[in-house]
């Protein structure tokens, strides 16, 4: 139960998130709405405008990571300006990838790249590093068949981090932090 002046605890912010995405892509879907590129009105007022990917983030992403990728971080990474860092190395490119979420998912591997290079490029925004290449459904594809099974994520993504800092050396101040989060979280609970 919480208390009066409580904060409320990471998960139910996480369930008022996936309420919210639910709204929204409900919204997105009633009489009227069309599925086109972009996110303005579409162009005979009849109701909002959400493309194939972004209804893709929605369900499939936007419940955790937050409608425009900004999440309650110390529970679940940012992907905001934050993202496009794992575009620096290999490893980290791989790792979005490898994600059980990602490469489980329902969709085929042209639909999860369009999806995975909304994520890195749009919301990454200005992390993504110059000259970095978008993935290609044949990358996904390959990619996808070898997700990360046989240790753990934390551990994985840590070795993943380590490597996109050292390759953009900017990234440690902002993707470092959901890390140090989840280590701080591992000790309070010994």
């Amino acid at each position: 139960m919480q208390m009066r002046g409580e904060q409320p605890g990471p998960w139910l912010l996480s369930v008022g998130k996936l309420v919210v995405t639910l709204l929204i892509f409900t919204a997105a879907l009633l009489p009227g709405a069309r599925a086109d590129a972009g996110g303005e009105h579409s162009p005979g007022g009849d109701g909002p405008v959400l493309s194939q990917v972004r209804a893709h983030y929605l369900v499939g992403c936007g419940g955790c990571h937050g409608i425009a990728g900004v999440s309650a971080s110390d529970v679940v990474p940012d992907l905001k300006e934050q993202a496009g860092y794992f575009l620096c190395s290999p490893k980290g490119r791989e790792y979005m990838i490898h994600l059980p979420n990602v490469a489980f998912s329902p969709l085929s591997s042209a639909d999860l790249a369009d999806l995975m290079n909304y994520v890195a490029f749009g919301l990454g925004g200005h992390s993504v590093p110059a000259g970095a290449r978008p993935y290609t459904a044949a990358e996904v594809a390959r990619l996808r068949e070898a997700p990360f099974r046989n240790y753990s994520l934390q551990s994985y993504r840590l070795d993943v981090v380590r490597d996109v800092i050292h390759a953009c050396p900017q990234a440690a101040t902002v993707i470092h932090a959901y890390d140090l989060a989840l280590d701080k979280r591992e000790i309070d609970n010994k």
